[in-house]
């Protein structure tokens, strides 16, 4: 094993490549641990469905992060070049990046659906009824 650039920089991307599928999982699980606290209670199926579209988009991001890391192993051994070797190394970790903010910004969006905007809040003006 040389100690050139380029293997350092390979090096690099594939610690960053596992960083990411463990990001993915450990999102994945804290929002199945959270799911769990809410399902029982009644109402915020807003929130339920936003916390479940995270865990979707948390797994989708795991599952993607791992063939890309399988992807860019192999054109790495085979070394190959052309469109495989950019969807291993470009791609792929894009979308498992897209996947892991997804998975971010669900909940929060399923959270603010499911608060109850229907009441009133003290100092906002309501409309003045105009004079004839």
């Amino acid at each position: 094993m040389s100690n050139s650039p380029g293997d350092a920089k390979e090096r690099v991307l594939f610690e960053g490549q596992r960083i990411v599928i463990v990001a993915n999982i450990v999102g994945a699980a804290l929002l199945f641990v959270f799911l769990q606290s809410i399902w029982l209670q009644a109402g915020a199926t807003a929130l339920k469905k936003g916390v479940l579209w995270g865990i979707l988009a948390f797994a989708i991001g795991a599952t993607v992060a791992m063939l890309g890391y399988v992807a860019r192993y192999w054109v790495l051994q085979k070394n190959k070049a052309g469109a495989i070797s950019q969807i291993a190394h470009v791609w792929i970790p894009v979308v498992a990046v897209v996947c892991f903010m997804l998975g971010l910004i669900a909940p929060v969006i399923g959270g603010f659906d499911s608060v109850n905007t229907s009441f009133e809040r003290p100092g906002l003006l309501k409309e003045i009824p105009r004079r004839r």
